[in-house]
């Protein structure tokens, strides 16, 4: 086996084996130049690699309609900050979260084929699984990290709960999947191993908003694997079965870790906020943004939203003088990613991202493993987004550019040899 790994590393494109070594390295974040370094010593390859052909490259960018509508969505990013009280400060702030998308769609989507977009999804979840085991052995006490103040207790490794617990949970579907594509006994039962080790790490972490993501994720992806056939006795009792020992195993896991008192208390909370308006907790915080919000969007322009930074700014200004919020904590977050969106670039911007993601997909012919590890990705990302603002943080945000350009890729080239 070390000698087949060594021939395929010998033989294989260089330039390939390092979008390979990239994508794998994307989730662990390991330094903040990580990112800038590998980006540009990418670009400036593919500008080498391609330079008598660069022309067509880009063309083949504008042909795949999905993109393009993410490319336009990412255009209008860049002019949002030119109705925003904060000009300079907006422009820095889109910059930060989307200039590596401008080189990322280039060089991905025109020097990749199929299969190799393919093999970057299947590097991807092995990342996903690597950081799954490495949470794990911090649960397990074999070594803690200081620096991050990750312990048995919180065992996130080097990054927040609410980002890497997103890899857990995609990591424990897209693996149980990938198991069930395969006739071979061995291979199905050690990609059954992985999704456990996966949700086993989600499990003994701290965030709840994911742990709810990915059972509302799973119960999704069941209705769109046996949506043809769900009142079929014999799916609807798979799927049934499926759900049970799902919730059974996330009860049983999240007791054992110490972990159910967590969704007791934010039960308390949310009946406080609704019967009583108290909001108190980070369940009660989150719903007073959520109220704040809705406030904001009623208020300012809602086709187009404030700009980049101003929307958090209003938040801010609001807690400080309304007498419903009785923390002296004072939040620049909205922990809610669909409001955070709309308020900042507004519905039209909103809409010009999901349309591109759900677009994407439905030009998808084929619905194999890597359209489900792909949709449990967005999935996972759709619910989590609803009490956290992990879309546009890093490293998370460079992961939904590279995944969307990988189906691109893949979804592309179906649709040619079709046509």
């Amino acid at each position: 086996m070390i000698k087949n790994i060594v021939s395929y590393l010998n033989n294989e494109d260089k330039y390939i084996l390092f979008v390979f070594f990239f994508i794998f390295l994307m989730p662990w974040n390991f330094f903040k130049w990580q990112m800038g370094v590998f980006s540009i010593i990418l670009f400036l390859w593919w500008i080498i690699r391609y330079k008598n052909n660069l022309k067509d490259k880009i063309k083949s960018i504008f042909q795949f309609k999905p993109l393009l509508i993410f490319i336009i969505f990412i255009i209008y990013v860049y002019i949002t900050p030119f109705w925003s009280d904060s000009l300079q400060e907006g422009f820095n702030y889109v910059n930060d979260k989307y200039k590596y998308y401008i080189l990322l769609i280039p060089v991905l989507f025109s020097s990749l084929n199929d299969e190799q977009a393919k093999k970057c999804l299947d590097i991807l979840i092995f990342s996903f699984v690597s950081y799954s085991i490495f949470s794990i052995c911090i649960y397990f006490g074999f070594f803690n990290i200081e620096d991050t103040g990750s312990n048995k207790l919180n065992p996130k490794g080097i990054m927040g709960y609410a980002i890497v617990t997103i890899y857990m949970a995609v990591g424990a579907i897209a693996t149980f999947f990938m198991g069930l594509n395969y006739n071979n006994r061995n291979y199905k039962i050690f990609f059954f191993i992985l999704s456990f080790i996966c949700f086993f790490a989600l499990m003994v972490n701290n965030s709840r908003t994911t742990q709810l993501a990915f059972v509302l994720s799973t119960i999704f992806l069941l209705f769109i694997t046996f949506k043809k056939n769900i009142f079929n006795l014999k799916n609807f009792l798979i799927t049934f079965i499926m759900l049970i020992v799902l919730l059974s195993s996330s009860i049983y896991l999240l007791n054992k870790a110490g972990k159910l008192d967590r969704f007791i208390l934010a039960y308390k909370e949310t009946s406080l906020a609704l019967e009583r308006n108290k909001f108190e907790g980070s369940v009660g915080f989150r719903l007073f943004f959520n109220v704040v919000g809705a406030e904001i969007i009623s208020d300012n322009n809602f086709i187009f939203g404030m700009g980049p930074v101003d929307n958090t700014k209003e938040l801010t200004k609001r807690l400080l003088e309304d007498p419903r919020w009785r923390s002296e904590l004072i939040f620049s977050a909205f922990h809610n990613t669909h409001l955070d969106l709309i308020t900042r670039y507004g519905f039209l911007g909103y809409v010009l991202l999901w349309f591109a993601i759900v677009y994407l997909f439905f030009s998808v012919k084929d619905k194999d493993k890597y359209y489900f590890i792909c949709l449990s990705f967005f999935a996972i990302i759709f619910f989590t987004s609803f009490a956290n603002g992990t879309f546009e943080k890093k490293p998370i945000n460079y992961l939904v550019i590279t995944i969307f350009i990988l189906l691109s890729i893949i979804s592309s080239s179906k649709n040619k040899r079709i046509s």
